[in-house]
């Protein structure tokens, strides 16, 4: 540059470089413009005088766009901020808003100063040789900093920072209760950043805390109470238990608890008494008009009856003996028992493997079939007990039909029954037992007090 207009070149701080036009003094102390917090600088007409070592000073706050003007040291007017992107006495990544801090060193000055934030058109900073520059600094390369001094110079003209828009309404409060939150949005299009452009600086969304009035409290059913003692000491009886709608009690207009507030089982504390037999009943009459023949008695589990979970009397309910009239002929009588099949399959002939007493030999122990020796009128019966838990259906079968069935089954304990009939038999007709269902496990029970029997006679020809 030419050394008679006495230009003064400003090289930057690291990457940074601004060009300043510094001209001779016309007084012994520079004057700027004085004012404190006003809206525009133009309206700023009292001027100070500065000390030695001072320079007029610009600064502008975003805050209501307020401006201050005046002296201010030299040692002040560096740059605002340190590192890569600064020029002297201005930082560049404080372009993009109103913030503003600048100085100069020529009488007045400052009231036109910071005007780059808000330019007019399209056109170069007069005080700086934009050609210059890109030959020794590549200006144009840094687009940043280009745009605010050599934007013609460098076709910056279409580049366009973005700036955000309006703040959306506050969105409704996001519950219904107790505290929640607001928020609002904005939009980066006031103008949107073009051509290479800042981007909008800060956050799209703003949140705030909102405040609903208390929410209300939902009733909750408390654990349940221990059970209470059974309502019997014997027996069967029933339990209680109860809970509260404590956990929380329901307030400002909750929701109350649903469900019950008792609970009831059944209790079985133990038996109240086992069975026991009543007397024996009178002896009825001999089955056989003459000859040989039966008489029965029979008791009840009665005396008392057992009560639940009671144990049930041990024995046979039917005691049966021989009886004599006139003798008759032929003497005709079996009694079989032992079971040898104790699991016979449902459908099978059941063996009494034994007989007490075979009097004409007309029951096969091997077998298990009577067969009648002669014509006449024969009276059969079956006791049989079976395990607990376990049940049967067994038939008394003379010549293929059913003529008595004894059913078999108790859950408590051991469990006998019986059945009889009589029947007219032809010479030869086979009488047998036969297990017609609940014979595919082992059913069969049998102890001191318990026997399974198979017996028959001939009542008369």
């Amino acid at each position: 540059m030419r050394a008679h207009e006495n230009r003064m070149i400003a090289i930057t701080l690291g990457f940074s470089i601004y060009l300043l036009l510094v001209f001779p003094k016309t007084s012994d102390a520079l004057q700027c413009y004085n004012c404190t917090d006003i809206a525009d600088v133009n309206e700023c007409l009292t001027v100070t005088e500065c000390h030695a070592g001072q320079s007029c000073h610009i600064e502008v706050k975003s805050s209501g766009q307020r401006s201050t003007l005046g002296c201010t040291d030299n040692q002040l007017c560096g740059v605002s901020a340190s590192g890569a992107g600064n020029l002297i006495g201005r930082e560049i990544s404080g372009r993009q808003t109103l913030d503003c801090h600048e100085c100069c060193s020529k009488d007045k000055c400052n009231k036109n100063l910071c005007s780059h934030l808000t330019p007019g058109a399209c056109i170069d900073d007069v005080k700086v040789d934009c050609a210059f520059l890109n030959s020794f600094f590549n200006i144009c390369k840094d687009i940043q900093r280009a745009k605010l001094i050599c934007a013609k110079f460098c076709s910056l003209c279409s580049l366009v920072d973005g700036n955000w828009a309006s703040w959306s309404p506050w969105s409704t409060c996001d519950v219904t209760c107790e505290n929640g939150t607001q928020t609002r949005t904005r939009q980066c299009s006031d103008p949107p950043p073009a051509n290479g452009g800042l981007d909008c600086t800060g956050t799209p969304t703003d949140i705030k805390t909102c405040s609903k009035q208390l929410c209300p409290v939902h009733g909750g059913w408390s654990e349940w109470s221990n059970w209470d003692a059974c309502s019997v000491t014997c027996g069967v009886g029933i339990e209680r238990r109860h809970r509260n709608c404590s956990n929380p009690v329901p307030d400002r207009n909750g929701l109350p608890c649903f469900g019950d507030t008792l609970d009831v089982q059944m209790c079985f504390p133990g038996p109240c008494a086992n069975g026991g037999w009543t007397d024996w009943g009178q002896w009825s009459t001999c089955s056989a008009t003459c000859g040989d023949g039966l008489k029965s008695r029979s008791r009840t589990c009665t005396n008392p009856s057992p009560s639940p979970h009671g144990k049930y009397c041990d024995g046979d309910p039917i005691e049966v003996v021989s009886c004599r009239k006139s003798s008759c002929s032929p003497n005709i009588v079996f009694k079989a028992n032992d079971i040898t099949n104790k699991t016979p399959s449902n459908g099978h002939t059941v063996i009494f493997g034994s007989t007490l007493v075979n009097e004409g030999n007309a029951y096969d122990t091997s077998t298990g079939i009577f067969t009648a020796p002669v014509n006449g009128t024969y009276s059969f019966s079956i006791h049989m007990c079976t395990q607990v838990n376990k049940y049967s259906y067994a038939t008394i079968i003379i010549d293929g039909t059913t003529y008595a069935t004894v059913y078999v089954y108790d859950e408590n304990s051991n469990s006998c029954n019986s059945a009889d009939t009589v029947a007219v038999l032809h010479k030869h007709s086979k009488v047998f037992i036969k297990c017609i269902y609940g014979c595919t496990t082992s059913f069969i029970f049998k102890d001191g007090n318990h026997m399974n029997s198979f017996s028959g006679y001939l009542v008369h020809q």
